[in-house]
């Protein structure tokens, strides 16, 4: 809601300091800058998740196996976090929770033992910076503390890794918001970049 009003209040702004005259040339210059100001927030969101990625879904808790879900350490009462937001925003935002599954998402299978694959987990979430919150003595779930781009939210994030035969593992992934709104798209797009990097490692 801030980000729009910005937005509008910026976009209107220009629209007026370019149309319109004023006593000086510095006034309308610093008039331009100002409202210039106000598109930056909403250019940020852009180039950290991008606009077309935001979704209103009720979603705020994703995984690769809907019926069979990676589980946390903690239950989810332990890692919500209290959050003081608007009547609106609680209105609107606000969802029932429940575990949800995505088109694009399904199991993974990698040729790989394990925990070799652990390795491989490890160091992405060493190369996206997500510190590890939590990891069972045989290494087949790992959970970390997973954010996007520059924000600050944190997200709790899991992998659980399953043998299937010699040298076969399955990837199963989960990632939960620590509010019971709707997610905006987030998780998903943490899955997503965890994916890219992940595969990256896999192929080196």
């Amino acid at each position: 809601c801030t980000l729009t009003i910005s937005f509008l209040t910026g976009v209107i702004g220009l629209a007026v300091g370019f149309t319109c005259s004023f006593k000086s040339g510095v006034v309308k210059a610093e008039f331009i800058a100002l409202m210039g100001a106000c598109i930056i927030p909403i250019a940020l969101v852009q180039v950290t998740l991008g606009l077309q990625n935001i979704s209103f879904a009720k979603v705020n808790d994703l995984t690769t196996s809907v019926e069979n879900p990676p589980m946390f350490n903690q239950s989810r009462d332990r890692r919500l976090l209290g959050r003081d937001t608007s009547v609106f925003w609680d209105s609107f935002l606000s969802i029932r929770h429940s575990v949800k599954s995505h088109p694009n998402l399904q199991t993974a299978i990698v040729s790989l033992d394990c925990e070799a694959t652990a390795r491989k987990v490890y160091l992405t979430f060493h190369y996206l910076g997500w510190s590890r919150s939590f990891s069972d003595s045989t290494a087949n779930s790992i959970e970390a503390r997973a954010s996007w781009g520059i924000g600050r939210r944190v997200n709790d994030f899991l992998v659980r890794l399953t043998p299937s035969g010699k040298d076969v593992c399955m990837i199963d992934l989960r990632s939960a918001s620590r509010h019971a709104r709707r997610d905006l798209g987030v998780n998903l797009l943490l899955i997503d970049k965890f994916m890219d990097r992940f595969t990256l490692e896999f192929i080196k």
